[in-house]
């Protein structure tokens, strides 16, 4: 097992990673459902469309924000800060060149909105233009500085970096509640979004200066022979980020192209579910890549590998704890938050939902060790495979069974390459067997979910919940069913001889 200062360090920026998650997950419920209820159907799918287009942007990285963030923990050391600002200085004018892009881009999308979507109401598609060129401008102008984030984590500032974000994330919150209800309906979400987002780049950008006394972003330290050579890495890197976009930002397109643009608002709510459950389980994943490239470049594989299989085995148990009460009380949920039955959507829900888990338990730490590790070409090219996979499964899926079809075509290849793919060069680079790993990272937490699933399914049959109170009463204790029964069953003697020793040195602060 690694060190126990690391695993304090790695704890410490998990719980902080929670803290602004709990804040932000509660700020999209309510935001989400005063979206979902304030505005138009068509209105709503037109807002999931934008963010679904213009998140797009993000291909436009091209991997330097890893880069980026890999740098600065390693300038850290080196002191290197004239080479560093040269490669901050190169990212931004070449952001600032693709901002021009997507600003010209938006112009040109706006132009032919008619023809791209099927739009039930032709009365208002000259609104509807002016909204989406709003956002794509708004989004160039707020693209060039979005690297500030990487820097505050390669500088192991965490938590400054998630107080920032929960700040400008409740002011974006009062401001959207206020626009809707108040009838400014797109356009005035748009520039609250936009601005709200500028603002929190401008603020990350002031602390990493503050930070870094030396740090100097000027055209004159552009530097075309550096580009260069961080490209071989932010490349590949660049790679796995398009197709997970591919994958997650593409079902929406395939609905509105050969469907309706309605249809997506249905979608999107479950795709959001499950997007919300990756979220928050998936906290203590961010810190693995710094992790990762310190030890990988110490030349410490042995205990990168013990790493990754205790990281497997916790990513499973978080991933499981938040996996069976959503996906067994999925209807309720989405009755009671949102007012939705439609039998499609709910079924939409649980296979997004399986499908997020497989990436959670299985596919996460491993990517995100390997990356670090040199094994990125591999990544890229089965991201590229399965992207692909995923978008033709969709376009063909979606004849046949609507929108259930575009969730099969994401989960589908995800479950192949789950098994064919990352377990295998998993247990490759950790030099275990399966037999081990199974052990080791998954057999504790798949039967005891399930297990804690035939408990919960008990629970629904006999006290299904038609209130709010009630269902956050039985998801609760659905969760606390699973922690119980895997700290009984699923712990080893040294953590539960840890968690004792936790609680006496907590109980002896307090006698102090």
């Amino acid at each position: 097992m690694p060190g126990s200062g690391l695993r304090k360090t790695m704890i410490a920026n998990t719980i902080s990673n929670y803290g602004k998650l709990v804040t932000m997950m509660i700020v999209t419920i309510f935001l989400t459902r005063t979206l979902f209820l304030g505005l138009s159907r068509e209105e709503y799918g037109l807002w999931a469309l934008l963010w679904s287009i213009f998140g797009y942007s993000l291909l436009l990285d091209f991997g330097f924000g890893a880069a980026i963030q890999k740098s600065t923990s390693q300038t850290i050391v080196t002191k290197d800060w004239e080479k560093y600002n040269r490669l901050l200085s190169t990212v931004f004018v070449n952001y600032s060149v693709l901002a021009v892009l997507i600003g010209v881009a938006a112009f040109i999308l706006a132009s032919n909105l008619n023809n791209m979507f099927q739009f039930s109401s032709a009365g208002d598609l000259n609104y509807y233009r002016k909204i989406f060129i709003m956002f794509g401008v708004g989004t160039a102008v707020v693209f060039p500085s979005g690297f500030f984030v990487e820097v505050l984590r390669g500088l192991h500032k965490i938590k400054l970096r998630n107080n920032i974000q929960v700040l400008f994330n409740l002011i974006n919150f009062g401001l959207m509640m206020y626009v809707v209800h108040s009838g400014f309906g797109l356009w005035g979400m748009t520039i609250v979004t936009i601005s709200t987002a500028l603002l929190t780049n401008i603020t990350m950008a002031y602390f990493a200066h503050k930070s870094i006394p030396t740090l100097k972003i000027s055209l004159k330290h552009y530097d075309f022979k550096l580009l260069k050579e961080v490209m071989g890495f932010s490349l590949f890197a660049y790679i796995i980020t398009f197709s997970n976009l591919i994958i997650y930002q593409t079902d929406q397109l395939v609905i509105s192209v050969f469907a309706s643009v309605s249809l997506i608002a249905v979608y999107q709510i479950s795709s959001k579910l499950a997007m919300t459950f990756k979220k928050f389980s998936s906290q203590f994943l961010d810190n693995l890549a710094p992790v990762a490239a310190t030890l990988f470049a110490s030349k410490e594989e042995g205990k990168l590998g013990k790493i990754m299989i205790e990281s497997n085995r916790l990513m499973g148990v978080i991933s499981t704890l938040m996996f069976v009460p959503l996906v067994v009380f999925v209807k309720p949920l989405l009755k009671i938050w949102l007012d939705l039955e439609d039998p499609d959507g709910l079924f939409v829900a649980v296979l997004l939902l399986t499908s997020m888990y497989l990436i959670v338990f299985f596919r996460s730490t491993s990517v995100k060790i390997l990356l670090m590790g040199n094994h990125y070409k591999k990544l890229s090219m089965v991201a590229i495979i399965e992207c692909t996979m995923n978008l033709a499964l969709s376009i063909w899926l979606i004849r046949f069974y609507g929108i259930i079809g575009v969730a099969l075509g994401t989960l589908i290849p995800n479950a192949i390459f789950t098994v064919s793919f990352n377990i295998p060069l998993g247990l490759k680079f950790s030099k275990i067997t399966l037999k081990e790993y199974f052990k080791q990272s998954v057999m504790h937490s798949i039967w005891i979910g399930g297990l804690t699933m035939i408990f919960a399914l008990v629970l629904r049959r006999y006290f299904y919940p038609k209130t709010a109170l009630l269902l956050l009463s039985e998801l609760a204790i659905t969760a606390m069913f699973f922690i119980v029964m895997y700290y009984v069953f699923g712990t080893y003697k040294w953590e539960k001889n840890q968690f004792k020793d936790f609680l006496n040195k907590k109980n002896k602060k307090k006698d102090c």
